[in-house]
């Protein structure tokens, strides 16, 4: 952030702000359990997960009905299961190169290019092309997490209103308010009070003599005013971070690899919910997805997807073990057990979503149902304050029977004018004279007058009256009648399925083409200034229980890969978290992106990229060989 002046802000003196708050992550890890996957299970699953009211009620045997097999700390390479994308070269791999170079820009380098400001002495200007939004969140978020350039010190205070008014760091016993008179003359007092006689040799106090109108007093030195400032990066500390920069910065990471391999962003319906048999755990979500263009250029103009490939969640706590250190008590915080329950739960939204492929919705309540066609409240009789506007005025439940009286007077009184009234101007009609009518129509050239609103210059409201039976109805607004009607429709409840996706499980291989079953799951999770990539592998039969409380086949041991899994199981891996700021540390990370993209997307490559990843693949095990044998 750069001043008006066009210096940057971390070379000016201000007040320091809140300490920076120390790193902390998740790392709980559930305990495993292998129930089958029965209709009991289930039944006692939905009763737990609906007693939690909130975060702290969640238990260890709630994620221990869920089967979990957690791991973590795995390497990037051992996420994806092939080989081809084990290591480097990949597809597009000339694309990767330029990334990760634009990565490899020191941050101050980046920040002075997003701030338009010029390089350091000695240093070029960097090019960021595909990393430039990137490097624009990055240097948000460095301004609350990056504290490597604080510096704290004090300098002489101007006056005592500046010393008032500036805060100085929690723990100081530096005083900041100005002292009133009062304690003023209480010092100079006791100062002159403490003074030896004259005479008195004394070197380390000043000797004045006794006051007298013709003597000088000898003041004592006063000690300097003292206020903390500081110099640096940050204006706050990581909790005061908006929650949306850390999400902008893993949007922009991948936002320059997903491009290539002919996908986008995606925001996430906001009805989409976990669902299990009958309960959508509203507390559990993610970000946003990444889905990949159709082919077809008319549902592509459409901004329709497919997928979702993976999704990504950002968390806005951050601390996860306790509430240690943070500024405001009541701020965020779920703990690290149902920290990972969001997690699990996102990747099975992610997992029934992409179960969605070639179903349709069905199953979802319609205007046929029993509920739709009867009446509400079951057709039972008109009670008052329901429809207010079915209410027939005179059994109005407030008046008395002295003010009934006095109504039902007002109301003849006035039926009674209204009818000599008609009488009248019937009989003016009947005298008329045709003197009378062509003076009328001589007249019907002038402006006619605008009709007064009922009720105004002692008007009433009579014409606005409903009759029903010969009895009068309480007036209603029309607002509210719009509403009782609206109120009286009955409507299915909203599908939770987005119109713009088209649900498929992308990277998926079906049983008629070798499948068997299991899907993979990829989530990007972020916390602090850092991301992980979490995977999640799942099959389709803990899906089909999830919903019905059934499984269509037998349980038990099946290959998977290398592995032999089982279809009660969810295998969930978490890799290390990486580092934002560490130039090594975000490319390990765009390179893991990088990898689930090619792997995702691998049955819709082009054959001549798997030739050009082969041909590279080659040559650089000949430059291995070789310089082996230079070895």
């Amino acid at each position: 952030m750069a001043t008006g002046g066009g210096t940057l802000l971390s070379d000016q003196e201000r007040n320091p702000p809140a300490a920076p708050i120390s790193l902390e992550f998740p790392s709980y890890v559930p305990p495993r359990s292998e129930s089958p996957l029965s209709d009991r299970h289930l039944k006692a699953l939905c009763k737990d997960l609906s007693s939690i009211r909130r975060p702290s009620d969640l238990q260890d045997s709630h994620l221990a009905h869920l089967n979990i097999n957690f791991e973590q700390d795995v390497s990037l390479a051992t996420l994806v299961p092939d080989n081809d994308f084990a290591s480097r070269p990949f597809l597009y791999d000339a694309d990767l190169t330029a990334m990760l170079n634009e990565l490899e820009v020191d941050n101050e380098d980046a920040y002075r290019e997003i701030l338009r400001l010029p390089p350091l002495e000695g240093r070029k200007k960097p090019r960021l092309a595909y990393s430039r939004n990137f490097f624009a969140s990055l240097e948000d978020m460095s301004r609350y997490w990056d504290d490597s350039k604080d510096q704290y010190y004090e300098i002489e205070a101007k006056d005592a209103e500046d010393q008032a008014t500036k805060p100085t760091l929690p723990g100081s016993s530096i005083r900041t308010e100005p002292r009133s008179q009062s304690e003023d003359t209480g010092m100079k007092d006791l100062a002159r009070s403490s003074q030896p006689p004259v005479g008195n040799d004394h070197d380390a106090v000043t000797s004045v003599s006794n006051p007298s109108p013709d003597t000088e007093t000898v003041q004592l030195p006063t000690r300097p005013k003292l206020k903390q400032v500081y110099k640096g990066h940050r204006l706050g500390n990581g909790e005061q971070m908006n929650p949306g920069t850390r999400v902008a910065a893993v949007r922009n990471l991948l936002k320059m690899a997903v491009h290539r391999f002919n996908c986008r962003d995606y925001e996430v319906n906001p009805r989409e919910r976990l669902r299990i048999r009958n309960i959508n755990l509203a507390s559990t979500y993610y970000n946003f997805c990444v889905a990949k263009t159709p082919t077809d250029m008319k549902l592509a103009r459409a901004r329709m997807v497919e997928g979702p490939l993976f999704g990504v969640h950002s968390r806005n706590e951050v601390r996860f073990k306790s509430r240690d250190g943070l500024l405001n008590p009541s701020s965020d915080f779920v703990g690290e057990k149902y920290d990972l329950f969001r997690e699990v739960a996102g990747m099975l939204m992610l997992a029934q979503q992409r179960a969605r492929e070639d179903r349709k919705l069905s199953e979802e309540p319609n205007e046929h149902q029993w509920w739709a066609i009867k009446p509400r409240w079951g057709g039972g009789t008109t009670k008052w304050g329901q429809l207010a506007h079915e209410v027939y005025e005179d059994d109005d439940p407030g008046w008395s029977p002295e003010e009934r009286r006095l109504q039902m007077e007002k109301r003849a009184k006035q039926e009674e004018e209204r009818k000599k009234a008609e009488a009248a101007s019937l009989a003016d009609l009947n005298n008329l004279k045709p003197e009378d009518l062509m003076s009328q129509s001589a007249s019907g050239s002038e402006r006619p007058k605008k009709k007064k609103k009922s009720g105004e210059n002692g008007g009433n409201s009579n014409d606005k009256a409903e009759y029903r039976d010969g009895r009068r109805l309480m007036y209603t607004q029309p607002i509210r009648r719009k509403w009782y009607q609206e109120w009286m429709k009955v409507r299915p409840n909203a599908s939770t399925w987005d119109e713009k996706i088209i649900y498929k499980r992308i990277g998926m291989r079906d049983r008629e083409n070798g499948g068997d079953g299991w899907d993979t799951i990829y989530m990007i999770s972020a916390a602090n200034h850092h991301a992980c990539i979490l995977r999640l592998s799942v099959h389709e039969d803990y899906l089909e229980w999830l919903d019905t409380g059934k499984t269509r086949q037998v349980q038990g041991p099946r290959p998977h890969g290398n592995t032999t899994k089982q279809e009660h199981m969810l295998y969930v891996s978490r890799s290390q978290w990486y580092d934002f700021f560490d130039v090594q540390q975000r490319q390990e990370l765009l390179v893991g992106i990088w990898r689930i993209l090619c792997w995702l997307n691998r049955d819709g490559i082009p054959p001549e990229e798997y030739e050009k990843m082969a041909q590279l693949k080659g040559e650089q095990d000949r430059h291995d060989g070789d310089h082996e044998m230079k070895m």
